[in-house]
This record gives structure tokens, C-alpha cells and sequence, in this order.
């Protein structure tokens, strides 16, 4: 979905670039943390982390330091609206975390790489990032049955939140694959909405999905987004679950190593030709080098 048309002095290091070293192809996927759901009322769904991914040739070559972040899930929350996930970074380029969702009335949700979502009776969900993800949806509005209602659901990275409807809450909007990875699992899902009396969203838009969270109701709980997802937790009746970590991927080819600094977890396959490295864990003064 979400590309960037990016060149070497847009996204290149301005310095130490290994002195006349030969650049290779690479593809990223930069995948920020998810944002929690807002609690009560019932809340709406936190916002998928946003992710920017794009295929590189001109620009990363052999022996430079290139930094890493990997951004964590949004939890709790701060005075009935979710917490925003936190960014993730490879080189210069940044994704940032998910919007919280909010408790309904006059809680706002929180704007982010994907928006977070309003809570029953709330106003318009929250924003996302241009080329990162989408809006959040809208939860019950003024007018609706009062002994009744539900929240929207978080936007996704691939789709906007869905807004509560027919006595249903909003899905989560939906998630990303990366193709050029062979794996199969979406990132950046919405939570789904909350419901009291009504029936919960589904994170991602697809029950039980690993990604987005459900919301929950007054019989279970929400589901936290999924780690290393991106996802964002579902909003709830009670307290909206957690957003999902985030995760970054590298892709290029096998004859191209990487090293990694002592704080990185990360994992490495092989498909079509090239190593597919996920990136779990990273803090801020992480790095990696290609040789």
C-alpha cells in the first residue's frame, strides 16, 4: 500500500558513506506501534501503528552504521482516551505510532500514523499520517438509543476505521502485507470498537485476527494488539487493551550481510532470492551494518 518515493538525498546518510562502495537494492518496511483503546462508555479502538515501505537502489552500501528504533504498543490510558504507540525508525526514515482511541462524548481521539477511534457518542476519529495510514471511525452518535451503543473502530494502515453502525461497533481498518517478504501476516490493524448491548468491531476487520484487538463488551474483555504487529488494541467496556509493538523489515539480497548492535533481536529467512530480516526489538542508539 503505502510507498515512498524516496532517493539517495532524501533518505541517505549525509555522511560516511563507505567511500566509493557499491549500493545494493534494499526494501524496508518500517512498522511504528499501535495505540491502546480507550476504556469505558464503551471506547473506540486504538489506531494500527503507521509504516512506510519502499524499494530502494542507489542508496545503502557496505560498512555504514544505519540506525534502528523499533517503536513500542500504546498502553493504558490517560483520562479515558488510549495511549499512541510510539515511532519506529530505520536510517532517516520515521513511521509514527498509532492514535488512541477515545471514550465517547467529549474525549477525543488520538491522531497519529493511523488514527485512533471516538467512543459512543463521540465526534470524528483521529487523523492519520499521509502515506503511513488512515482515519479512525466514529462511535454512536448523539440520538442513538440511550440504554445502548458502541465505539468505532481504529484505522488501519491499508483502510479508515469503520463508524458504529446498525447496532454494531466499528472494525479496525484493515492491515498491510508485504509482498516481497513471503510472509503473509497484515500490519498496521485497527482495533475494533467497544460495545455495551451491541456487537464488538473485529480488529483488522477480521475476528480474532492476531493484528487489531477486538473490542470488547460487557462479557469479555478487549484484545491487546498483536506484538510485532503494529496492531491496535481493542476498545472495551471496561479498560481498552494495548496496542501492539511494532517491527521493522529488511530485505535484500543473500550476498549481503548484516550486523547488528547488542541491543537488536531480530530474525532472518530466505525468499525469492533474498534475505527477509525482521527486526523485534531495537532501542534507540541500535544500528545495523551491511558488509
Amino acid at each position: 500500500m503505502i510507498s515512498a518515493n524516496v532517493s539517495a538525498f532524501s533518505i541517505g546518510k549525509a555522511v560516511g558513506r563507505g567511500g566509493g562502495a557499491v549500493p545494493f537494492s534494499l526494501t524496508y518496511a518500517v512498522q511504528a506501534g499501535g495505540a491502546s483503546g480507550a476504556n469505558a462508555n464503551p471506547g473506540g479502538g486504538g489506531g494500527g501503528g503507521g509504516l512506510l515501505t519502499a524499494t530502494v537502489n542507489d542508496t545503502y552500501v557496505a560498512g555504514v552504521a544505519y540506525a534502528v528504533t523499533v517503536g513500542a504498543g500504546g498502553s493504558g490510558f490517560v483520562v479515558n482516551k488510549g495511549n499512541n504507540g510510539s515511532n519506529s525508525t530505520f536510517d532517516l526514515i520515521t513511521s509514527s505510532g498509532g492514535g488512541g482511541g477515545a471514550y465517547g462524548g467529549n474525549s477525543v481521539p488520538g491522531n497519529g500514523g493511523c488514527g485512533g477511534a471516538s467512543g459512543w457518542r463521540g465526534g470524528a476519529g483521529g487523523t492519520g499520517i499521509s502515506g503511513q495510514g488512515f482515519a479512525g471511525g466514529v462511535g454512536g452518535n448523539v440520538g442513538e438509543p440511550t440504554n445502548r451503543g458502541s465505539g468505532g473502530g481504529g484505522g488501519g494502515t491499508a483502510s479508515v476505521g469503520a463508524d458504529r453502525t446498525n447496532y454494531k461497533a466499528g472494525n479496525g481498518g484493515t492491515g498491510t502485507a508485504i509482498s516481497a517478504s513471503g510472509l503473509s501476516r497484515k500490519y498496521g490493524e485497527g482495533g475494533g470498537g467497544g460495545a455495551y448491548l451491541e456487537t464488538i468491531g473485529f480488529g483488522g476487520g477480521v475476528n480474532n485476527s492476531g493484528g487489531g484487538g477486538n473490542g470488547g463488551d460487557t462479557s469479555n474483555g478487549p484484545q491487546a494488539g498483536g506484538t510485532n504487529t503494529g496492531g491496535g488494541g481493542g476498545g472495551a467496556f471496561g479498560s481498552g487493551a494495548s496496542g501492539g509493538s511494532g517491527i521493522i523489515l529488511l530485505i535484500y539480497p543473500t550476498s549481503v550481510t548484516a550486523t547488528f548492535s547488542a541491543g537488536v533481536t531480530s530474525s532472518s529467512s530466505t525468499y525469492l532470492g533474498n534475505t527477509v530480516t525482521q527486526i523485534t526489538a531495537a532501542g534507540p542508539s541500535d544500528t545495523v551494518t551491511f558488509g
